[in-house]
């Protein structure tokens, strides 16, 4: 992966329930290709949520899911790991989400 993929990862993870919500109601205005892409991003985040230890949950829903927008050093304070130790993890749940939903 480059450094362009994470901000495209990063939105899938923000937008992450929106899609749901759109996957869900199955949207007239998708093509089957879009919907079954749709598909596979919901799934693969759904996938990796539901496989991941407690702490890291609470840092997906921390740093994506919630809207308050809570800076990298508040989510590591919360959390009771340092900023790098969060970063790094970050990354490898992005690294995990772009594996889950054949991101290439």
């Amino acid at each position: 992966m480059t450094d362009v993929d994470y901000p495209i990862l990063e939105r899938y993870m923000r937008n992450y329930h929106i899609m749901v919500d759109t996957y869900k109601n199955e949207s007239h205005n998708m093509d089957e290709l879009q919907y079954m892409n749709l598909e596979s991003i919901v799934k693969g985040i759904t996938e990796v949520y539901n496989n991941s230890q407690v702490k890291v949950q609470q840092i997906i829903k921390l740093s994506w899911w919630d809207d308050k927008n809570y800076t990298d050093n508040v989510i590591a304070d919360v959390i009771g790991i340092s900023e790098l130790t969060l970063r790094h993890t970050k990354e490898v749940i992005l690294k995990r989400v772009a594996k889950a939903v054949d991101y290439v």
